[in-house]
């Protein structure tokens, strides 16, 4: 039974790992080029507005983010020995 804990602990922090360190270059990424950022600004603003909070049906509208988010697995893959 402690295997299987363990084994069922270890997969969860594994996807939580990878999110983040996807979040973390994502953002690293954005920061480090303005107009990136900038853009992807006023296409969250665009569709979402600014106090509004993003929906799952939103996704689809993202053009740019998911384009940014596609690079930044592109650049930073979260498990390069896998791929």
């Amino acid at each position: 039974n402690k295997d299987i804990e363990h084994l069922l602990l270890d997969m969860f922090t594994a996807g939580t790992d990878t999110n983040s360190s996807t979040i973390e270059w994502a953002m690293a990424e954005l920061l480090s080029n303005p107009k990136t950022l900038a853009k992807a600004q006023a296409e969250i603003d665009h569709v979402i507005g600014q106090n509004g909070a993003v929906q799952e049906s939103d996704i689809s509208e993202l053009l740019y983010l998911q384009a940014v988010v596609k690079e930044t697995f592109r650049l930073h893959p979260a498990a390069p020995l896998l791929l």
